[in-house]
């Protein structure tokens, strides 16, 4: 994800980058870590691996539903509590900026309202994470090149 930067001799220059993801009874995901830099990740795996799940936790640092529209408690791992969370490290304009979301389970249950903190200080909208990033989203279901004939895929990448 691209956007205008100062530039930085630790990472490109115009660049907002994962430095760290970490999931927490995220949907296939008891936990999970991974440490990145600036460079391009390629995930593969057999089917059901949750490489998919990985992107979806994601698009969670961005204000919505994910990139799967899915109801916030629909996301938390069927063997926790139904609390969830996303932990990312972004390196950017902002300098390193810690972020997390999910839900918590608070005195009365799991809150329906999923939480966001920057920096360990409580957001007070979802919006504010658009002033550290802007994820935009390109996936089979939105774009008929995908799900078309497959002659128009092969003309597409032909070009």
């Amino acid at each position: 994800m691209n956007i205008d930067g100062p530039s930085n001799a630790d990472h490109p220059p115009s660049q907002v980058y994962i430095s760290a993801l970490k999931l927490n009874r995220f949907r296939n995901y008891q936990s999970a870590a991974m440490l990145l830099d600036h460079r391009h990740v390629v995930l593969f795996g057999e089917n059901g691996a949750g490489k998919t799940n990985l992107l979806e936790a994601i698009s969670y640092l961005s204000p919505g539903r994910g990139m799967r529209r899915a109801v916030h408690s629909d996301v938390a791992n069927v063997q926790g509590d139904g609390s969830w969370a996303v932990n990312a490290e972004l390196v950017g304009r902002e300098g390193d900026v810690a972020i997390g979301t999910g839900l918590v389970r608070g005195g009365s249950g799991i809150e329906t309202q999923r939480r966001i903190r920057i920096n360990q200080t409580p957001a007070k909208s979802a919006d504010e994470l658009l002033e550290l990033c802007r994820v935009v989203w390109l996936t089979p279901n939105m774009d008929g090149l995908f799900s078309g004939p497959t002659s128009d895929r092969r003309r597409f990448l032909d070009r």
